[in-house]
């Protein structure tokens, strides 16, 4: 027994080490940098120019219920006036009528390119909820420190940060040695079909080539990671993929005194019913691990780097953990939900066929198909046909974190916002710069914007707003890394 004991007690003293050694391997935590000087601009004047942007509604409506093209021209007009440097030394090209590339002809072309993004679409306004803004949706009015307007954080700050800082960088006579690409799409809001992906087609075809990819998708979150006291910039290097199902039921109609067993409302209820009392396996990947191992860890307290130093032993406790809460769940596992369903003519009438359309946000690892199989297999129902409908995505491939472009973006990033934590993540939703990702494997989503945990609602919801100060910061980051970016080896 004592053999036994003393043997137990090692074997623990191992284990201690190895969570230990786990532990104190994580990164060294990320150190600010120094500020850089920030250049003279004017600030009431950068403030004006995105206002009235901001008045414009560039809407993406639905195929078929309205057009917003004479919107994308006036916007278009008010770059041109805005920006006269960027439109007379930099070459501009239109695709598919609206979607805008402009080219800063680099003095090494050889140089693989530098290619910023932001979209001029914006979503509607629900219907009925004007009243609930405190002020237009279009106004641009400041108040309390913010802008208030639809498209102030989706994604016209990230559009005019960009033209403004180009445009001081030419005032101040900067000549790039590699070429760089502001693409600003116009119907991102509706999948890119038209805009972004045709731009990367066109870059296909001429055979640019590209060492970093800018888009939105990621931000600066505050106090909203537990153990983590610093903001926490999330970069986005992959996206989730996107399925929309149909599921169909057809049964005999007839008169509601004499129902069958199941109706065809019952039949789809209970399969919509299985589909969420059973969820898609989770699973960190490749992204939630560096989330953790490369971003959290080095900046968490010593219990919570003992367990991401060591997720060979912890990823399962972690991953149950994160599914208790919808929006940490949506980050490990693809995520199922029921948004439309239709049946029936009358109260009194049993319908003939009943329809749901579900919607999948697919975890990188898995792909349409094999949800289409999972869906199939959970639901176990021959009743209930299942078909795609729609437009839909593949999740994307990580991108690089062990490059050049990764290292200048994390350094541009903590430059400008010293205190932050750099960290890489999953983005739930879609961006134009998914369709980038077969010309580099450096596309990086992250917006120079600070968002407190109730600002996250704000993106596409009621009282869209964006702080006062976030424009000023999100100059400095784009002129900056446009400097950096140049000045590395990508």
């Amino acid at each position: 027994m004592v053999r036994w004991f003393f043997l137990a007690v090692a074997s623990l003293a191992v284990l201690g080490g190895i969570l230990a050694w786990g532990a104190v391997s994580l990164r060294k935590p990320q150190s600010g940098l120094e500020a850089p000087p920030s250049p003279d601009f004017d600030a009431v004047g950068m403030m004006e120019r995105f206002r009235a942007g901001l008045r414009i509604p560039t809407i993406s409506y639905q195929p078929g219920s309205g057009s917003g093209d004479s919107s994308f021209t006036d916007f278009r007009n008010h770059l041109a006036r805005a920006y006269p440097m960027t439109h007379e030394d930099l070459e501009l090209e239109r695709v598919s009528g609206h979607t805008l590339i402009f080219r800063w002809a680099g003095s090494e072309p050889g140089l693989p390119a530098t290619v910023l993004m932001a979209h001029q679409d914006v979503v509607p306004v629900d219907a009925g909820s004007e009243s609930q803004w405190v002020h237009p949706p279009f106004g641009a009015e400041v108040e309390d420190g913010f802008i208030w307007a639809r498209g102030s954080l989706d994604d016209k700050l990230g559009l005019f940060s960009v033209l403004e800082a180009v445009e001081v960088l030419l005032r101040d006579g900067f000549e790039p040695r590699r070429t760089i690409y502001l693409v600003f799409g116009h119907d991102e809001e509706l999948g890119g079909p038209l805009g972004a992906s045709q731009v990367a087609l066109l870059f296909a075809s001429r055979g640019v080539e590209v060492g970093l990819v800018l888009d939105e998708g990621g931000a600066i979150t505050e106090g909203q990671v537990p153990g983590v006291d610093q903001p926490v910039a999330l970069v986005g290097v992959a996206e989730k993929g996107y399925a929309t199902l149909l599921l169909e039921v057809t049964a005999a109609g007839g008169h509601s005194s004499t129902p069958p067993a199941q109706t065809a409302i019952g039949i789809l209820s209970l399969a919509i019913g299985r589909l969420e009392a059973e969820p898609f396996e989770s699973s960190l990947g490749e992204v939630g691990r560096a989330f953790f191992e490369r971003g959290l860890g080095p900046a968490s307290s010593f219990g919570l780097q003992l367990v991401y130093g060591n997720l060979w032993l912890f990823e399962p406790v972690l991953t149950a953990f994160l599914q208790g809460v919808p929006s940490t769940a949506a980050m490990v596992r693809t995520t199922t939900a029921a948004t439309m369903i239709e049946a029936g003519t009358k109260e009194n009438v049993l319908p003939t066929q009943a329809t749901a359309l579900l919607n999948f946000r697919i975890i990188p690892g898995e792909t349409q198909a094999s949800v289409m199989n999972e869906v199939r297999r959970i639901i176990s129902d021959d009743r209930v046909r299942v078909k795609a409908m729609g437009h839909s995505r593949e999740p994307s491939e990580s991108s690089s974190l062990d490059s050049v472009a990764w290292e200048t973006l994390d350094r541009t990033i903590r430059e400008i916002f010293p205190r932050v934590v750099v960290t890489p993540y999953l983005v739930l939703g879609g961006t134009d710069s998914r369709y980038f990702r077969a010309l580099c494997d450096c596309v990086y989503r992250f917006l120079p914007v600070r968002l407190s945990s109730g600002s996250l609602g704000l993106i596409h919801g009621t009282n869209e707003r964006v702080p006062v100060a976030s424009l000023v910061e999100a100059f400095r980051f784009y002129h900056r890394l446009i400097i950096n970016a140049d000045a590395a080896s990508l």
